[in-house]
């Protein structure tokens, strides 16, 4: 009977310490403010001014130069807006190209550049080629592929020659330029007293 009456003691004070326990857990829950998870929000982490961006080959040799008035970071997405930004092309097969804008945005790690705001592309004249303006709200430049393109609508001039769309792809590397839908085209004659001549147009249906 004694032992009896001693296992149900002990089992009694066992179960009082697992309901203090239970009660004391939950009661600290509660009692306790716990911070909700952190939420990724696009905001700045870091900033830089007056910055000079380089991108270089497999072979080290710089192709690609970005320049900006100011830059900030975002960690949310890994992109850097860009201030008043200036990208020059500076691959050694291909002609010189400079990109201007009021903004810019870089992602990729620096391979694709959205520029907006008054986003003009100008492709320099050499011997053969009078120099090229490309200009749209908003064009995009993937830099390994020495490509820039736009879906909106953009104006591209060569020389005395004019042409109006709705999207254009420039192929620095071939100097071919596409034209998705084209609203208004104006190629002028090459110039008996001149060598250089439009760049190469294709107007896609």
């Amino acid at each position: 009977m004694k032992e009896r009456f001693a296992v149900l003691v002990s089992l009694l004070i066992m179960l009082t310490l697992v309901i203090g326990t239970w009660w004391a857990a939950d009661y600290s829950e509660r009692a306790v403010e716990i911070d909700p998870p952190s939420r990724m929000t696009h905001e700045p982490d870091n900033w830089a001014e007056k910055i000079v961006l380089l991108r270089t080959d497999k072979q080290g040799n710089v192709i690609h130069r970005l320049e900006g008035d100011r830059m900030e970071h975002f960690p949310d997405d890994k992109s850097y807006e860009v201030d008043a930004p200036r990208a020059f092309s500076l691959r050694p097969d291909n002609p010189l190209t400079v990109a201007t804008s009021r903004t810019a945005t870089v992602f990729n790690e620096g391979d694709r550049i959205v520029m907006r705001g008054d986003a003009l592309l100008l492709r320099l004249a050499d011997a053969t080629r009078a120099p090229l303006n490309f200009l749209s709200d908003e064009i995009t430049i993937l830099v390994d592929q020495d490509i820039t393109y736009t879906d909106l609508p953009a104006v591209a001039i060569s020389g005395r020659s004019r042409m109006s769309g709705t999207g254009m792809r420039y192929n620095n590397a071939t100097q071919q330029l596409d034209v998705l839908k084209s609203t208004d085209m104006d190629i002028a004659a090459k110039e008996k007293s001149s060598d250089a001549e439009p760049a190469d147009t294709r107007t896609k249906p």
